[in-house]
């Protein structure tokens, strides 16, 4: 109970934690449209094949790492007498969401471009509504982080933290629930 206890300490991470909730309460909403839309699909294509999970593999791993080093910053900033461990770690975070960042654009374009199932498709469509908003909220996130970034001893970078690890918990189940289930299995 402690360690919840320091997730809520302050004000804004309070703000945060129901930031949250109405962005799962979104995020579940598009899910739930998303599959509403595939059980009255006639056809339903399975575009993810092994490139594709490597590809979905790398952002993950490129998300965990924001949100973990993030967390490092965040202790790093309480503990450190200096700033600059902190920083440090916050710009190490700023990097993998870039990459993240640019990651999820080449698998839309290899999505939309050649696989041509973009957003006039009901499959592209629903891709690329819950990724995008996925998209937009982690390019909101990395803007978090550098505005927490500019001064890590006044503002509290472990609401940013939350933030991403909230955004890393909803890609893994975008992984699970678009990618996977719509993996052309055989085909590997």
């Amino acid at each position: 109970m402690m360690y919840l206890e320091t997730y809520l300490e302050t004000r804004q991470r309070r703000l945060t934690a129901l930031f949250i909730v109405a962005n799962l309460a979104f995020f579940a909403t598009l899910l739930a449209v998303m599959f509403y839309l595939r059980s009255v699909s006639v056809e339903w294509p399975t575009p993810f094949h092994f490139a594709s999970l490597l590809m979905v593999s790398a952002l993950t791993m490129f998300s965990l790492c924001a949100s973990v080093t993030a967390a490092i910053g965040a202790h790093a900033a309480r503990i450190e007498p200096t700033t600059e461990p902190a920083v440090r770690w916050i710009a190490i975070a700023i990097s993998c969401w870039f990459v993240f960042l640019f990651l999820e654009i080449v698998e839309w374009v290899r999505l939309v471009y050649m696989e041509r199932l973009g957003p006039h498709t009901l499959f592209g469509g629903t891709y690329l509504m819950l990724t995008c908003t996925h998209w937009v909220a982690a390019t909101g996130c990395l803007g978090w982080f550098c505005y927490v970034a500019a001064d890590v001893k006044k503002r509290d970078i472990l609401a940013a933290a939350l933030y991403s690890h909230f955004l890393n918990v909803w890609w893994i189940i975008l992984v699970i629930t678009v990618y996977f289930f719509n993996a052309d299995i055989q085909g590997i």
